[in-house]
């Protein structure tokens, strides 16, 4: 009988430690990166061996029925092509390195790997890579008894010192230090530990390591945090590439989307202009006549210049990252400040940042315009980052957001005073429901909010009967807006 899954959350701690143990956690990294890539590479074989296969590609044509479906299993299997089989390829690759790397840590390794070729495998993905020298993986443990563990305000790796080994190379033993005032780390540390993952990162130019502790159970409520547990205070989200709108029974609101993660555009061309002509110039012999990349393995030289540029490169995207990150955890919080239920349309961010595919042109210059969407929007606010997060945060009161139906409820068509449904140009920013004109984001936020249980429909009787407060909210938000710093939002009123 499979174990039921436990809840479980995760918190995480800096590791300040001498030079002597980031050298063997230096090495432990290296190996867990060989590991890795001798798992992907053979799961990459077995996979195309399986796509070789004559049977297996004449049964992708038919049509999709169980019979079918076990044969293509039986088939992969037939391969070795499972998590199963590839854990217990990699029990010859870790006996030879079993001081630095344990077999659980190794099997994590392994099923990583093939997660990765499995996407590979059903369309997922385009491609795979191997892990480079100075790319390391994240290493974890399955459970918090042996090999990487923790114990006692420690974090252990390795065999223990015993009388015959006093001092044995691949021990290591790392203090956790929790700042003395920081009430949610001690009260995090009193649960019980699933298991560890360690790894490093890049900040500064200097690399440094952090321990990540699996805790079972809720993660506890900080102390000035404002939590709504009532399920019957609803909030309505729609979000776009840039900005989130917001309806509940106190708030109306449209916010943009990590407004303090400012990416200075103009910088990063600059620094990613120099790199190219670097580049360019100490390896001209990979290039074409027309300055395209010359095809096959090629060799890359790289000057002092290019690499202090890269450093420079990778700490601001560094920067940008945490600060959104950040930003989104505090506006995640305000959201669920306001209820626990919260509504928000099925959305795929990936398809807005693809190119559109039709060639239009200016009609005033006749000039064919640009096919770009809105692919560095949704890179710089991340909104995808901000429902994951929401989501998260509430399923520790084992609840989850509720996604409705987009295309039967057509929230930014539907006009709940009519019934009728009229399509509307993404320039126009304003709807007009009765005698009132309101703005297009607010209103459909309004709408989500107030959907049927079956989240395929409005509730039009809810709609009727908190319209009168939602339209206060809305013109005391469209005045704060008018007054808005942000150019962003008041274009969004314009």
């Amino acid at each position: 009988m499979a174990r039921k899954s436990t809840p479980t959350y995760t918190i995480e701690f800096p590791l300040n430690i001498p030079v002597w143990q980031k050298h063997r956690l230096e090495k432990k990294f290296k190996i867990a990166r060989y590991v890795y890539n001798s798992c992907l590479g053979e799961a990459l074989k077995r996979h195309k061996q399986v796509k070789a296969d004559k049977e297996y590609r004449r049964l992708l044509k038919e049509p999709q029925t169980k019979e079918r479906n076990k044969r293509l299993s039986e088939i992969r299997l037939s391969y070795g092509f499972s998590e199963y089989n590839l854990n217990n390829f990699v029990k010859a690759v870790q006996h030879k390195f079993k001081e630095n790397i344990g077999s659980l840590e190794a099997q994590k390794l392994a099923t990583r790997a093939f997660q990765a070729v499995e996407k590979l495998h059903f369309c997922k993905a385009r491609k795979v890579d191997f892990k480079r020298f100075d790319n390391d993986i994240p290493v974890e443990n399955k459970s918090n008894t042996t090999g990487l563990r923790y114990a006692d305000g420690k974090i252990l790796w390795g065999d223990k010192p015993t009388k015959n080994s006093p001092n044995p190379k691949h021990w290591l033993c790392m203090p956790i230090e929790p700042k003395v005032n920081d009430e949610y780390a001690l009260l995090a540390l009193m649960d019980n530990t699933k298991y560890v993952r360690i790894l490093n990162r890049e900040v500064r130019g200097k690399v440094r390591y952090f321990v990540q502790l699996i805790q079972e159970g809720y993660s506890p409520t900080k102390r000035n945090r404002k939590v709504s547990n009532d399920e019957t205070k609803r909030v309505g989200i729609d979000i776009g590439p840039s900005t989130i709108a917001v309806s509940s029974e106190s708030t109306v609101e449209l916010l943009e989307l990590a407004p303090q993660c400012n990416v200075d555009e103009a910088k990063l061309r600059r620094i990613q202009r120099v790199m190219d002509r670097s580049k360019r110039t100490t390896n001209t012999n990979n290039y074409k006549e027309d300055g395209m990349i010359k095809n096959g393995r090629l060799e890359w030289t790289y000057s002092n210049r290019y690499k202090k540029l890269r450093k420079t490169h990778k700490e601001l995207y560094r920067k940008i990252a945490l600060q959104r990150k950040i930003s989104h955890e505090k506006l995640a919080n305000d959201i669920l400040a306001l209820g626990s239920d919260v509504r928000v349309e099925t959305m795929r961010f990936q398809s807005l940042q693809k190119r559109t595919m039709k060639t239009t042109r200016n009609k005033k210059n006749g000039k064919i315009n640009p096919k770009k969407r809105f692919g560095k929007s949704i890179a710089n606010h991340a909104p995808a980052m901000l429902l994951t997060i929401i989501d998260r945060k509430l399923a520790y009161q084992g609840r989850s957001i509720k996604k409705i139906d987009t295309y039967a409820t057509k929230a930014s068509q539907f006009n709940h005073i009519t019934g009728e449904f009229t399509k509307k140009q993404l320039s126009e920013r304003w709807n007009y429901v009765g005698e009132f004109q309101i703005q297009r984001d607010l209103y459909s936020a309004f709408l989500i909010g107030n959907t049927t249980e079956t989240l395929n429909s409005v509730d039009v009787d809810l709609c009727n009967a908190v319209w009168d407060h939602f339209v206060q909210l809305h013109n005391c938000e469209i005045e704060r807006l008018k007054e808005s710093p942000s150019k962003t939002l008041r274009w969004f009123v314009a």
